[in-house]
């Protein structure tokens, strides 16, 4: 008898060296969820130049409007007629800028709305701070465009 058990031991034991040849570890949640977002949203011509505009900091737009108000000015006479309403661009950004680097006061700010990063613990955001009149507006115009 201990033979016939030691068999049944013996051929279990290769049963599982076999599975363990055998076995695919399952992906990963992490990949699957990256794969699925990849595969399902692949962005177009356009999204992917909104990315691109989205990245932009309040600060670059500031530089772009000062360039515009430089090159207007002093290439005044072979742009023409084009200087002035570039350089009514160039301040209307410059500005702009301006004035809402002082509203949201977040110098990481971005212009597709994304700011800063936000604090997470454990998968839930940390927010103590009461938001400010600026950013209830801008929450409050963001619902009704939806």
């Amino acid at each position: 008898m201990p033979q016939r058990e030691s068999d049944k031991v013996h051929r279990e034991i290769e049963e599982i060296l076999d599975k363990l040849d055998n076995f695919v570890p399952e992906e990963r949640l992490v990949s699957k969820i990256r794969s699925k977002r990849r595969a399902s949203s692949e962005p177009g011509v356009l999204g992917r130049a909104w990315s691109r505009i989205g990245r932009l900091t309040l600060g670059h737009v500031m530089l772009l409007g000062l360039a515009l108000l430089v090159v207007a000015t002093v290439f005044r006479g072979p742009l023409g007629a084009f200087s002035g309403p570039l350089l009514i661009l160039g301040l209307l950004l410059s500005v702009g800028a301006f004035v809402l680097s002082f509203v949201n006061r977040d110098s990481r700010r971005t212009i597709a709305g994304g700011g800063g990063t936000e604090k997470r613990w454990r998968g839930q955001v940390i927010d103590y701070d009461e938001p400010s009149p600026a950013s209830k507006l801008r929450d409050w115009f963001r619902r009704r465009r939806r």
